[in-house]
């Protein structure tokens, strides 16, 4: 990298030196990257302004002094790497989209084997992996995102649908070459989560996922395992059309419910 840019760069004048904003900011990135032009900026500092290098090195040590150690963890090793050559936000995107891939073999695997418990947590366990996904140790806009009205159970929900409709026609696709069904077990996670939006749009949306969520564990699970048998029926790969066509007319119904969410209801509640 040519010294006369780094000088432009530390002294913050390309005007002056012939460097424009453009190369300025090229160079900024390469420099996050490439020990040896850090070591060079540091020299230049060092040599030519004395005075920024001196109050750099007084902050950084108060600092020091006051923060405790950072101890470097792999996957923020990982997640360094990987924000070199995707956004920061593409993480929990792909994180999502793994744990509910990861959802599906166990699900689809606790189906072969008629195990009715895991099959019983269905429509919840691909909502926990996206929530993880977007967590505060996860999601680098977290902080900025929770702060804003429309946050909480109702982004989970319609963050699960979005990751649920990519992920459910990819893993179709590919069960059709390789002879499985994982993306079948996915489907009333799917058709659940767009009744909660749609119903949402409507009443209350905490109403609406815990009357859902009261409906399924008293007709759901509570039946299947007072009877002590395997798969309710209703959870089988005979049962995926009904799944399908039930997710197909409900996301019809988030989709033309959608301005409701952006005025929502006002409150009942009278002040006085």
């Amino acid at each position: 990298m040519p010294r006369e840019l780094l000088m432009s760069y530390v002294r913050a004048s390309g005007a002056s030196d012939g460097a424009s904003a453009g190369a300025l900011w090229a160079l900024e990135g390469h420099v996050e990257q490439c020990a040896a032009c850090q070591a060079e900026v540091r020299e230049v500092s060092a040599t030519h302004c004395p005075a920024d290098t001196a109050l750099m090195d007084r902050v950084h040590a108060r600092l020091s002094e006051a923060l405790p150690p950072v101890r470097r963890r792999r996957w923020r090793r990982v997640r360094t790497v990987l924000s070199r050559w995707a956004a920061p936000a593409f993480g929990p995107w792909v994180m999502a989209v793994v744990l509910i891939v990861l959802c599906a073999l166990v699900l689809s695997s606790a189906a072969a084997r008629n195990s009715p418990l895991l099959m019983l947590l269905a429509p919840a366990m691909p909502l926990l992996g996206v929530a993880v996904s977007w967590g505060p140790r996860f999601d680098p806009a977290h902080e900025l995102i929770a702060s804003t009205p429309r946050v909480g159970l109702g982004l989970v929900l319609r963050r699960s649908s979005a990751v649920l409709s990519l992920v459910i026609p990819a893993l179709a696709a590919a069960g059709w070459i390789t002879g499985t069904a994982p993306a079948l077990v996915l489907l009333p996670a799917l058709a659940l989560t767009c009744a909660a939006l749609a119903l949402g749009s409507v009443v209350d949306i905490q109403r609406a996922a815990t009357a859902l969520g009261a409906g399924w564990a008293l007709f759901v699970v509570l039946p299947t395992l007072g009877r002590g048998r395997g798969v309710p029926p209703y959870l089988l790969e005979s049962a995926a059309p009904g799944w399908a066509a039930a997710a197909a007319f409900l996301g019809v119904a988030v989709v033309l419910r959608r301005n409701a969410y952006l005025h929502p209801r006002k409150s009942g509640a009278r002040h006085r």
